[in-house]
């Protein structure tokens, strides 16, 4: 939503791609062991 932007409006962004879509997206990152993201 972007409220933790200092200066940046919220916006309501839905995903549009349909829930098993998403999921099976999430699954695929997960898969691969979160590749791109940083976990501290």
């Amino acid at each position: 939503m972007g409220a933790n932007i200092p200066g940046k409006p919220r916006v309501f962004m839905p995903y549009i791609g349909g829930s098993g879509t998403y999921r099976r997206l999430c699954e695929d990152v997960a898969a691969k062991g979160y590749e791109g993201f940083f976990l501290a």
